[in-house]
């Protein structure tokens, strides 16, 4: 790492203590949440009234600070959000995280020079993604933890954009912005920031029972020399829910490690593991050695080792600030306040002679040295005064006031931005489109659908398919095999694409597909949709997450009526463990016998479905209003031509579903 540049070291806050570890340990940058709008709700977290002195506290120490606004947002949210927003601006926010794109187009529009940095749960894999996010308006991206060094180099020699990289904390088994499993299992959704890692249970496949969705936690520390090579400009630790001490500890670390230029050793590993690890740590994906060894839980011996950890963290110092004022005889009285290379300079009414008791040179050091409710202390003072002079001191505390406010303050006019929906420009007509995980498991008769989907890499010539659908996940070593399907499948006449993906959509337009925005996309609000639409998309399919009173504001776009809906998407595979890679499929059972079935797809991911359909055909008319998206995964050919006659029956299902409520 020696001669390289100097990367940005980002390190988590989820409250205050937290905050002062971060920047006793050296950090360059906090992410820090609100009360609301962030996705670690569950952390204590900042509230507006409090988040103001964070924010003043970090700049004090030269630390910027980056807010997260990272859930999708409801429609009837938006004005909240944005007020939040304007807060968060006058306040001197250095950036905010956002992971919904039709809140990044709302807050480019009304705050066009706040930085915008698109989170990992936009699940930017490749440099197409990256590339529209910075289109879009955003600094930075946040490249999803599953890149590998080959894939992350790439998008970084390749961009104009800041890339931020997960380098240390927990990982996800679903590909970031791609799970549904806890909102499925209980309603909580880790798109709302309301998680409850299910992926952390034990789950068993052929009554192999195992935590086989639980990542170990990732780290590499082992390869910031690497790292430092491609040029990455963030390091981000992962940990809003972690102690201070957590943060402290770890944050040294890499400080220590950026600072001389250097890999971690052994014993700076051991002290990482014990500061908090689940067996240990993987760095598995960065390797491209994706397998077994990746798994791990938090165990007994991992508790023990944290307990045993012995991290002080030392009091953190202010930093010293300069004060020279000047009080000339009918002169304006002046205050200058100097630290690390800023200044702030006040001015007050004209001093006047004293009719009785004048003001003495201590009285005004005692007024103006008063740095206590500050980010700051005391350094050098020096007075300038006139004999005979007289300064109420209420006049020098509201000087000391306004001269450390302006300190550190960026000067920004305040902004009230007025939430006015626009139309989103919704297809007129009604469309009905079905994917089908299986081919082969199409029924001879599929006229009741506009649109027949499947995966490109499944497509084979057949008259009842007329769109494919791209695999969720595409990274860029993998569009060379990907583009000459889509190539074979535009030859062969196909009008249809399904796409899942940011990064995606570039490609489509290429071979001229009649585009269909997956419910991946994960739109909430109008702001997103219309965003979709203005991409050329003529319909999208919304979040299976949005209730019927939430969808009434989406006539004319398109919900699933039927299927299981995916509930992860896994770069791990899950099956080779336990079925082999010659079935790549089987049924993942909870503790509670629910049977979730999972099937390995393009590039050996798999794609873990809900272990119950959604099923409308009885309440069809209470969707009547919205376009139809059908969803097929292990239903035999038969099972689907009998939905498919339910559904244009009105007929009742005798087995378990869940509903659009």
């Amino acid at each position: 790492m020696k001669n390289k540049h100097i990367p940005e070291l980002l390190c988590p806050s989820g409250d205050m203590a937290s905050l002062l570890g971060a920047i006793s340990a050296g950090a360059d940058a906090v992410y820090l949440g609100l009360d609301i709008f962030n996705a670690r709700i569950r952390a204590d977290n900042f509230t507006l009234d409090n988040v103001s002195e964070a924010i003043s506290l970090c700049h004090a120490h030269g630390v910027k600070v980056f807010v997260t606004l990272n859930i999708a947002i409801y429609e009837k949210e938006i004005p909240l959000l944005l007020e939040y927003a304007s807060r968060l601006w006058t306040a001197g926010v250095d950036a905010v995280i956002v992971s919904d794109l039709g809140i990044i187009t709302l807050l480019r529009e009304h705050f066009p020079e706040l930085e915008i940095h698109a989170s990992t749960q936009c699940t930017a894999h490749n440099l197409d993604g990256v590339s529209m996010l910075q289109k879009m308006g955003c600094k930075r991206v946040v490249v999803a933890r599953e890149l590998d060094k080959k894939n992350i180099s790439y998008i970084k020699s390749n961009t104009s954009a800041e890339i931020e990289a997960f380098v240390h904390g927990a990982h996800c088994m679903s590909v970031s912005g791609q799970c549904l499993m806890s909102y499925a299992l209980g309603g909580r959704s880790g798109n709302r920031g309301e998680c409850a890692q299910p992926c952390r249970l034990p789950y068993s496949i052929n009554k192999k029972q195992s935590y086989m969705l639980s990542l170990k936690d990732m780290s590499l520390a082992p390869h910031l020399s690497e790292l430092s090579d491609i040029g990455v400009d963030s390091y981000k630790i992962e940990g809003r829910m972690k102690s201070d001490a957590y943060v402290y500890g770890v944050g040294s670390i890499y400080r220590r490690l950026i600072d001389n230029g250097r890999n971690a050793e052994k014993g700076e590993l051991r002290t990482l593991e014990a500061l908090f690890s689940r067996q240990g740590f993987t760095d598995g994906y960065f390797k491209g050695a994706i397998d077994s060894s990746m798994l791990g839980v938090r165990s007994e011996d991992d508790k023990v080792r944290t307990s045993n950890i012995a991290t002080d963290i030392p009091e953190l110092k202010k930093p010293q600030i300069t004060v020279s004022a000047r009080f000339v005889l009918g002169e304006k009285a002046t205050l200058t306040l100097r630290y690390s290379g800023k200044s702030a300079t006040v001015y007050a009414d004209i001093v006047e002679e004293a009719k009785n008791a004048p003001m003495s040179k201590e009285d005004i050091i005692k007024s103006l040295s008063k740095f206590g409710q500050t980010p700051f202390e005391l350094g050098a003072i020096e007075i300038e005064k006139s004999d005979n002079i007289m300064v109420r001191v209420s006049k020098l505390n509201a000087l000391r006031r306004e001269a450390v406010s302006k300190l550190l303050s960026y000067g920004r006019e305040p902004i009230d931005p007025i939430y006015k929906p626009k139309s989103i420009c919704a297809s007129k007509d009604k469309i009905r489109s079905a994917f089908f995980l299986d081919p082969d498991k199409i029924p001879d008769d599929v006229s009741y659908f506009d649109r027949i989907y499947v995966y490109v890499d499944r497509y084979k010539r057949d008259k009842r398919i007329n769109g494919i659908a791209l695999p969720p996940v595409i990274f860029d070593n993998e569009w060379t095999s990907i583009e000459k399907m889509l190539e074979k499948a535009k030859n062969d006449g196909i009008k249809y694409a399904l796409v899942s993906n940011i990064g995606q959509i570039e490609r489509v337009k290429k071979y001229g597909f009649i585009s269909q925005a997956n419910f991946r996309f994960n739109a909430f609000n109008r702001p997103c949709v219309r965003f979709l639409h203005d991409l050329g998309f003529d319909s999208v399919i919304m979040s299976p997450e949005l209730s019927l009173r939430q969808l009434e504001d989406f006539k004319g776009e398109s919900v699933v009526a039927y299927g299981k809906i995916p509930v992860m998407t896994t770069h791990k595979c899950i099956l080779k463990d336990s079925v082999g890679c010659d079935k790549c499929k089987g049924y993942m059972k909870d503790r509670v016998d629910a049977e979730f079935y999972a099937e390995g797809i393009f590039s050996h991911r798999n794609v873990i479905f809900n272990s119950v359909p959604v099923y409308m055909a009885d309440k069809i008319d209470e969707i009547s209003s919205f376009s139809h998206h059908f969803i097929f995964t292990d239903e035999s050919k038969d099972e689907c031509a009998g939905i498919i006659y339910a559904y244009k029956n009105k007929i009742k299902s005798l087995k378990g579903f869940r509903r659009i409520k």
